[in-house]
């Protein structure tokens, strides 16, 4: 699969997964990945991997602003991948830890402001804690280095 890398398939983690967390996975990943405009219907798409509305953290999100949230990563950042460096898989969670990675190429709109175009490569540690219902996403608790990411597009300045 172009763009990410799902644990057991390539080697990136080393701990054994079911085969319902690999194809979560490999459903899920490609929808951050791969343009979202591409789709025939990117809200289907999504919806075959999230529940609508889906919560994130801690509030409802439709569907149609999820879609949009991931157009905006991608107009923001070209060459998108997201490299998995492990995963914890309970019955109702899979808990991802991964890199995402791409070059700065849009604005990148952010809770601080919107960031123009750095043309930087970038690099994002992320932990996704996905909670999974009747074989799909329900609800997401995102933890991402906003900061990291902020200091690598020179968005931020610590003294």
């Amino acid at each position: 699969m172009s763009g990410s890398s799902v644990p057991g398939r390539d080697g990136a983690a080393t701990a054994r997964h079911t085969g319902a967390v690999i194809a979560l996975l490999e459903r899920l990943l490609p929808l951050w990945t791969q343009p979202v405009d591409s789709r025939d219907d990117a809200e289907a798409a999504f919806r075959e991997v999230y529940a609508d509305p889906v919560v994130v953290n801690g509030l409802e999100m439709p569907i149609v602003e999820l879609v949009g949230r991931a157009r905006a990563l991608q107009q923001a950042f070209d060459g998108l991948s997201m490299h998995i460096l492990d995963t914890v898989e309970t019955p109702d969670r899979v808990v991802i830890a991964f890199l995402m990675r791409g070059r700065h190429v849009g604005p990148f709109i952010s809770p601080l402001g919107t960031v123009a175009p750095t043309h930087r490569d970038i690099e994002v540690r992320t932990i996704d804690v996905l909670v999974v219902t009747a074989g799909v996403v329900s609800a997401i608790w995102v933890v991402s280095d906003d900061l990291g990411l902020h200091r690598q597009l020179d968005a931020v300045k610590l003294a």
